[in-house]
């Protein structure tokens, strides 16, 4: 396992350049969370590779949720200078994050809840696709009266190699509409077979959210989507 984690920094740390503008649609995103949160709980924190350090400033604790044995040290690494600067408190939970929610909400009763970029790999983890969709449109019950957020998979696959310059914008969601699959496979020029991460029911239909472009891999795309959701 620790091999594994150990291969996935190194791709991401490689990956930064290209993964500029994600990067950049996700803290525009962090910056629209619900205000008035000193503690943050954040599942799927991995080594903390998109997150946006002006978000964690906001906070003076953060109880970080992640299986990879690697992410912990990585993540304060990552974010020494916002972490010593604010002198925020983080605490590592080596867990997955599902099989524990509520163990965790518990844990951390104030805090702002967010799923970074970990409900889409359910999925993969799972391996049974009907109990994995059918638990991932369980995650806003679980999460009633709590304000949440989460950015996930939506669907991923095959398109053309494309520079920063060229790659798509993200595209807003109104509440009700429903993702626009075409227009994200056309927009990236999908090819060949595509996953659908089984998110579509995550976020309730009443929010507003958006559909982000990612090229994860030269020429390997997902579009993720991410919304908040106030108590």
């Amino acid at each position: 396992m620790a091999r594994l984690d150990l291969h996935w920094h190194l791709r991401a740390w490689r990956s930064q350049s290209r993964w500029t503008r994600t990067r950049a649609a996700i803290a525009d995103w962090l910056a629209q969370a619900p205000e008035g949160h000193e503690d943050l709980l954040l599942f799927g924190a991995s080594a903390g590779w998109m997150m946006d350090d002006a978000f964690l400033a906001r906070f003076r604790r953060i109880d970080a949720v992640d299986f990879e044995s690697a992410s912990g040290p990585l993540f304060k690494l990552n974010h020494r200078g916002v972490i010593a600067r604010h002198r925020i408190e983080v605490r590592f939970h080596n867990a997955e994050a599902l099989s524990r929610l509520e163990e965790f909400l518990a844990l951390r009763p104030q805090a702002l809840v967010l799923f970074d970029n970990v409900l889409g790999q359910y999925t993969l983890t799972c391996r049974d696709a009907a109990r994995a969709e059918a638990t991932l449109s369980e995650v806003g019950r679980r999460l009633a009266g709590r304000d949440w957020g989460s950015v996930h998979d939506a669907v991923s696959g095959p398109g053309r190699l494309l520079d920063i310059a060229r790659e798509p914008v993200p595209l807003a969601l109104r509440p009700g509409q429903a993702w626009p699959d075409d227009f994200l496979l056309d927009a990236v020029g999908g090819t060949g077979q595509w996953r659908d991460h089984l998110t579509r029911a995550v976020l309730p239909a009443t929010i507003e959210s958006r559909l982000l472009p990612w090229q994860l891999a030269p020429g390997y795309w997902h579009w993720l989507q991410a919304g908040w959701v106030r108590a």
